[in-house]
């Protein structure tokens, strides 16, 4: 099975048989009806989220300390569960971000599920 991306706006597009995590800080109660999981531990900190919007850091050093959030405990155990249930599932992971755009951490964060050995 498969890991996606794509943005919340376009939930509507994935039948149940995708396992649709939302991996945002925020979920609206709309939305929260429309999903399986809310995985927020996997999301940037709303400090590191302001300093890219806010253009006090540029989008490598954006990466580079995202993956460093997500060597935390709670952090990597979500990856490894969407990892492991990846393995017999389709799931797709889905921010707010238009999916075209590749500066968003979902992105990042796929890359850290399927390539990066969680100890």
């Amino acid at each position: 099975m498969t890991v996606y991306t794509d943005s919340l706006s376009n939930i509507k597009n994935y039948r149940n048989d995708f396992h649709k995590i939302a991996v945002t800080t925020f979920v609206s109660y709309s939305l929260q009806t429309k999903i399986d999981a809310w995985f927020n531990d996997v999301s940037p900190s709303r400090l590191l989220f302001d300093k890219l919007e806010q253009k006090k850091i540029t989008w490598d050093e954006f990466v580079t300390l995202y993956c460093k959030e997500m060597v935390g405990f709670h952090a990597k155990s979500k990856i490894k569960w969407i990892r492991d249930y990846s393995k017999n599932n389709d799931v797709v992971l889905l921010c707010y971000e238009d999916e075209s755009d590749p500066r968003c951490h979902r992105h990042v964060l796929k890359k850290l599920i399927e390539d990066t050995p969680i100890a």
